[in-house]
């Protein structure tokens, strides 16, 4: 079973707005933030990265426009500095994965560690629902 929230769109700043998923699954056992194809391919194209061995990367000195997922009707942000999983030698690796051909046909995002890294998510069994918040940091608290 999947943890499924209605996806209105997925926005690159205001730039570009996708608006053909209308799922999202939350999945504390995928790294990445995982999309269609026909999406990765549009927002990499937009950022300037480049695929390498099927990552997404680009220029650690370069610019990038956020990402937004819009569900309930509230952004869910992410910044370069949340999509970048690792530095190499001036290249930053992103956090973004196309769809895995033995799920290509599904149409939706899951948004895993890379998305719970920034929100705090509550599983509610009880109620078959899921909470979002920003999540607090261990360098958040001042003492």
């Amino acid at each position: 079973a999947f943890w499924a929230v209605p996806l209105e769109s997925v926005r690159l700043d205001s730039k570009m707005e996708l608006i053909a998923t209308g799922a999202a699954i939350v999945d504390s056992g995928t790294s990445l933030l995982v999309g269609p194809k026909s999406e990765l391919t549009a927002i990499a194209a937009m950022i300037g990265a480049t695929s390498l061995f099927g990552f997404h990367t680009i220029p650690c000195h370069k610019d990038v426009p956020s990402l937004a997922f819009i569900i309930g009707g509230r952004n869910y942000t992410f910044e370069k500095d949340d999509l970048v999983v690792e530095r190499v030698a001036g290249i930053c690796i992103l956090g973004l994965q196309e769809m895995p051909a033995s799920l290509s046909g599904s149409n939706m995002w899951i948004l895993g560690d890379v998305f719970m890294r920034k929100y705090y998510v509550q599983f509610d069994w009880g109620q078959q629902r899921l909470g979002f918040a920003l999540a607090r940091h261990p360098s958040d608290n001042f003492v």
